[in-house]
């Protein structure tokens, strides 16, 4: 043990001390190699960390602790780590600095070490952001995904010194009880981190389709509260893509939230006329205008570098003019939809094929005789049957998030009830009977396979058509 703890505080082997800057060795052997990462979290941890800063600028031996860092990442103890969050966030920092230079730059390392500290991944740090922003410049977004899609449920914050010890504790529901501002586990956050991690990850979402989710994280950035009524660029920004979203999705703008700011939102939307001025004529189908406008604003979308998705929204325009058409229409000749979408036949009649293959459209094309694309006939397809109600998978879905969002929801009001200002407010309080139940305990959380949604505790229908605007409107009531 004499030997382990002169090599902890040295930096360097008792046997070699004239080669630090080769690793803690003892008896000859790197000390690294005698260590189990996962039963000796703290002493491998420490000693990569040492060998990390004698390393200086040597790549051989940085490719070589880069293999270490990468077993310890994978394996280390989540408990005993939280002793030395400082000395975790700078191996974890270390590796990602030195990804650029490596030949292996596998960063879903980095996201197996941050579940493992914290599965739920539900309290934010500085690594969110810069992973999500190390995962755009190596051009692989996916990589983000597994911690995109938690829910980012609470910010480091300073315990009550009465419940200093409890991150001893491996039974937490939430993980910002050990991961706080003097844990060392997160450098220091400021709101700009926060606005830019979800316009960031919207861009993602964007890229993947994910509408819904994307319209979540965009709404996450346009209602942050601000002091004194203040814009920021950021929220400036996500209100344009918000605005575009919802016109990919939905054919119309999203109805503005109700627990926006007045005075932010006038400010946002005046800077953000020109989209506004797209929008209303996208609601009216007006293609012309819709055009007119975009080809006018060009400079203006591609400074905002959102000229892509306002020609897909062009495309889009035209598929629910077609959409629009089943509505008086049971079936029509490709000819008339090319007349009333101003394309020519045979691109209408390609368009019209793909959107059915992507089943945007529930329809048929019968294909004429004389072989002419507009003599062929679109037949629109209308379900027998209809039903709004979710499937029994969705409903399981669904519940399993109430129930973690539940979770979480009790054990934050449970901790605030034990800071000197909720006992300073309850004494101010008159009570008359019996104290109020926990409100979370007053869900009910059950649901029946051939129910039509989830019963709430007054009887109301919980029952959402998209599993992501289920978690929107969920965190939108708090």
């Amino acid at each position: 043990m004499t030997n382990l703890s002169q090599c902890l505080s040295d930096g360097q082997g008792p046997s070699k001390p004239g080669l630090a800057g080769d690793g803690v060795d003892v008896d000859k052997k790197n000390l690294l190699e005698m260590l189990n990462p996962e039963v000796n979290t703290i002493s491998y941890m420490v000693s990569l960390d040492a060998q990390i800063k004698a390393a200086g600028k040597d790549w051989t031996r940085i490719e070589l602790l880069r293999n270490y860092a990468v077993i310890f990442l994978a394996t280390f103890d989540p408990v005993q780590v939280r002793y030395l969050g400082e000395t975790w966030l700078s191996v974890l920092d270390w590796t990602l600095d030195t990804m650029p230079q490596s030949s292996s730059g596998d960063l879903s390392i980095i996201v197996s070490a941050m579940l493992r500290l914290d599965p739920t991944a539900g309290t934010f740090t500085s690594t969110h952001l810069r992973f999500l922003r190390t995962c755009l410049e190596r051009s692989a977004p996916s990589y983000a995904l597994p911690v995109l899609d938690k829910n980012i449920y609470a910010m480091p914050t300073t315990p009550p010194k009465f419940m200093a010890d409890e991150f001893l504790c491996d039974d937490l529901e939430l993980s910002n009880v050990f991961i706080t501002p003097k844990s060392g586990f997160t450098r220091k956050i400021v709101p700009q981190y926060v606005l830019e991690y979800y316009l960031i990850g919207a861009h993602v979402y964007l890229g993947l389709r994910n509408y819904a989710r994307a319209r979540l994280f965009l709404e996450y950035v346009v209602l942050h509260p601000s002091t004194q009524h203040s814009i920021s660029a950021l929220q400036v920004e996500a209100y344009k893509k918000w605005i575009m979203v919802g016109l990919l999705a939905e054919g119309k703008p999203y109805t503005i939230p109700r627990t926006h700011d007045n005075a932010v939102m006038k400010g946002v939307r005046d800077v953000a006329r020109p989209y506004d001025a797209l929008a209303e004529n996208f609601i009216k189908k007006n293609l012309t205008k819709y055009r007119a406008e975009m080809d006018v604003g060009t400079q203006t979308w591609h400074e905002d570098g959102n000229l892509r998705l306002v020609k897909e929204a062009e495309s889009a325009l035209l598929k629910f003019r077609v959409m629009d058409l089943q509505k008086t229409f049971a079936a029509l000749p490709i000819g008339r939809v090319a007349a009333h979408v101003g394309y020519p036949a045979v691109t209408t009649l390609q368009w019209v094929t793909k959107m059915i293959r992507q089943r945007h459209l529930r329809a048929s094309i019968t294909p004429n005789g004389s072989g002419d694309a507009g003599d062929a006939v679109l037949r629109f397809h209308h379900s027998i049957t209809s039903s709004s109600a979710p499937a029994d998978s969705d409903l399981a879905a669904q519940t399993q998030r109430i129930e973690a969002l539940v979770a979480h929801v009790r054990d934050a009001d449970r901790r605030l009830q034990l800071t000197k200002e909720y006992v300073e407010y309850m004494k101010r309080q008159k009570k008359s009977g019996p104290d109020a139940a926990d409100m979370a305990d007053q869900m009910d959380l059950t649901w029946e396979s051939n129910g039509a949604g989830m019963m709430g505790s007054a009887g109301g229908v919980v029952g959402l058509d998209d599993d992501d605007d289920a978690d929107e409107d969920i965190m939108g009531g708090f």
